[in-house]
């Protein structure tokens, strides 16, 4: 004869339950979470600024790319754009960029050029005693080269008179060496004719060291070139 157990005799749950799980378990305290803060990326201004610059670095992003893809499309394209702005310049000024090619001596007042080459020319051959060419300019000077700035004992004499000039100015007479010629400045007189003013750099070797001067000369010319009169205006040493 077999005995079975007696089964285990459990608690009564509370009043009204039939299941001891039903237990009513006490509430947990309730923790307010606080705000997170918003980066200084989600702030209006960010917002903003990426709305503007966004679409600008996106575009350069895919422009690179492009360029790296197509880098003979884009070798032409630099080519054109470099053509028509050297294109552009020219047109406006009538120089080319950077001072290429340009000769000081083409006079250019108000968008008009003006020829300085027999200036040039006349300096030049001052410079290197070149008698022939200082008498064929002179001979197209209506007045005399007027030398009351030098220091020599005539104040005006005759353009064609090359030898005064050459034996008070040029390398080849004298111990000066011209170190640089500069168009100072241009401007046309209400007879049309042109005046520009012209600063030579000079050196000389003295007992004591090299001794520099500066001349200055004054020319007055035909808007076509033709030298009417020159002037020197300054001949002295340089401020210290």
């Amino acid at each position: 004869m077999s005995v079975s157990p007696t089964p285990t005799q459990q608690k009564p749950g509370p009043k009204g339950s039939a299941d001891p799980n039903d237990q009513v378990k006490p509430e947990g305290k309730k923790v307010k979470s606080t705000p997170a803060r918003r980066s200084a990326s989600q702030t209006r201004a960010a917002r903003f600024a990426k709305a503007i610059f966004r679409p600008i670095f996106k575009g350069i992003y895919y422009f690179m790319r492009g360029i790296r893809s197509h880098k003979l499309v884009a070798f032409l394209l630099l080519l054109l754009l470099i053509g028509s702005s050297v294109a552009a310049y020219y047109t406006v000024t009538q120089t080319w960029p950077f001072g290429v090619g340009n000769d000081q001596f083409n006079f250019r007042v108000n968008g008009k050029n003006f020829s300085g080459e027999h200036v040039k020319n006349w300096l030049y051959a001052l410079r290197d005693g070149d008698a022939s060419t200082l008498s064929l300019i002179g001979q197209e000077t209506a007045q005399g080269v007027d030398l009351a700035s030098s220091g020599t004992s005539a104040a005006v004499i005759n353009p064609t008179d090359t030898a005064s000039l050459i034996n008070s100015f040029s390398q080849a007479k004298t111990h000066l060496t011209w170190k640089t010629i500069t168009v100072l400045t241009v401007s046309t007189a209400p007879d049309t004719t042109v005046d520009s003013f012209v600063e030579v750099d000079t050196a000389s070797a003295g007992p004591g060291g090299n001794v520099t001067g500066i001349m200055i000369w004054h020319f007055i010319t035909t808007p076509q070139g033709r030298l009417l009169a020159v002037s020197l205006v300054s001949f002295r040493s340089p401020l210290s």
